[in-house]
């Protein structure tokens, strides 16, 4: 179960003496935490002074396999090979000798993740926070109604967390979770985890949207910003969504909005939002196992986020060019939803105040400048996302080669 290189050095549990020292600092295990939101969270974590534990395949991102140098310890597992990944789990908490603080989970993906996860720990943690998805929402009741209007909070048709529940109807159960396997997935891990909480524990169930920020792997919105700046120099600009009136006829179909507003969350906002989970009061209405919606307050239409990423990339245009058709090739959002996430819960229970999304757009907007010379395969793979007239342009404009060297 423990590998070990030729020197006999444990190449399995690594840096476990960061455990044993100042046993009075709460004890993290991250499971993921070498890319993104779980890179970001452990940078938030050590700044706390926490002990911190990743389990992840120890793979290369961004150039190093080990982003926090040193500062962790780290459990290499894959989470396919379930009965290996649970050992190394309950290996690294016997190691620990008590419960973890707080386990932050960002890697599972359906109920089988979840169960191993929970084999391995047994009830040796107090808090669970998975990292879910607004997906699930995707193989609710409302969605299998087709989203028509129901004003579902304080008049307004917007997504409740009590909304992610599975249609009543087992066909239509199937129908929504073949359309999207992820969410099915997702809200699978947030069923599991909830029948198999230990009786002292509890847990948090973070719903996010579109996670944007620097170091997305999914080069999203780094396609955008090649593709904007592509546009202004000739070439095919970005499409969105076109939204033609028509006339009403009162019916439920005629209120889903056909230009809806898009849901974004800071990968940084992650971060901050389950670190204060460790050192901050719970709400006094929060049940044992909560369920958060955390996203950007501002949700606002793909064309109009795209105008604030041109502004905040030195586009100087009232608006950059768009191409507004009916069928459009977007990135973003990955949903179909069509009304915005309520954010009541985030903002009124937890009091969390995210990042204003046009700060948000203009740091991933110097991101992505600067990752043309820091990361430029990176910067590459994201261009390469767009059709070849815009991808072509947007490569000779950053200057970038690809492989092997080509454009």
């Amino acid at each position: 179960m423990v590998a070990a290189d030729d020197d006999g050095a444990d190449t399995t549990f690594l840096n476990f003496e960061v455990l044993q020292a100042n046993k009075d600092k709460p004890a993290v295990l991250v499971l993921g935490g070498s890319k993104f939101m779980g890179k970001a969270l452990v940078e938030n974590l050590l700044q706390q002074g926490a002990r911190v534990c990743t389990v992840n395949r120890g793979h290369k991102h961004w150039g190093t396999r080990d982003p926090a140098e040193g500062k962790t310890a780290r459990v290499l597992a894959d989470r396919d090979e379930r009965e290996v990944f649970s050992q190394r789990v309950a290996e690294a908490t016997r190691r620990l000798g008590s419960s973890w603080d707080m386990v932050a989970d960002f890697s599972a993906f359906d109920g089988e993740d979840m169960k191993t996860a929970l084999k391995g720990l047994g009830s040796a943690f107090k808090l669970y926070v998975y990292i879910s998805s607004d997906s699930i929402y995707e193989v609710s009741a409302w969605s299998s109604a087709e989203w028509k209007s129901q004003n579902s909070f304080a008049g307004k048709n917007c997504v409740t967390e009590d909304l992610g529940v599975r249609p009543a109807d087992a066909e239509m159960q199937e129908q929504v979770n073949k359309k999207d396997s992820y969410g099915h997935g997702k809200l699978e891990g947030e069923e599991i985890l909830r029948q198999g909480l230990p009786n002292d524990a509890r847990c948090v169930l973070l719903r996010l949207p579109d996670v944007i920020g620097p170091y997305d792997a999914t080069y999203r919105l780094w396609a955008y910003w090649h593709w904007l700046r592509a546009g202004e120099e000739g070439a095919p600009p970005p499409q969105v969504q076109s939204y033609k009136r028509k006339r009403s006829d009162g019916s439920d179909d005629d209120k889903v909005p056909r230009n809806p507003e898009l849901s974004v969350v800071y990968s940084l906002d992650v971060a901050r939002f389950v670190a204060s989970l460790l050192t901050g009061s719970q709400p006094a209405d929060a049940p044992r196992c909560d369920v958060v919606n955390l996203a950007c307050l501002e949700q606002v239409p793909l064309c109009e986020m795209l105008g604030q990423l041109a502004a905040a990339s030195g586009i100087q245009k009232s608006r950059p060019r768009l191409a507004p058709t009916k069928d459009p090739k977007t990135y973003l959002p990955s949903v179909d939803r069509p009304w915005p996430l309520s954010l009541e819960r985030m903002s009124g229970a937890y009091r969390f105040k995210p990042t204003p999304l046009a700060e948000v757009l203009k740091t991933c907007a110097e991101f992505f400048r600067d990752g043309c010379h820091l990361f430029p395969h990176e910067a590459w793979k994201a261009a390469k996302k767009l059709a070849e007239d815009p991808a072509d342009v947007a490569i000779m404009l950053a200057g970038l080669k690809g492989p092997e060297g080509g454009s």
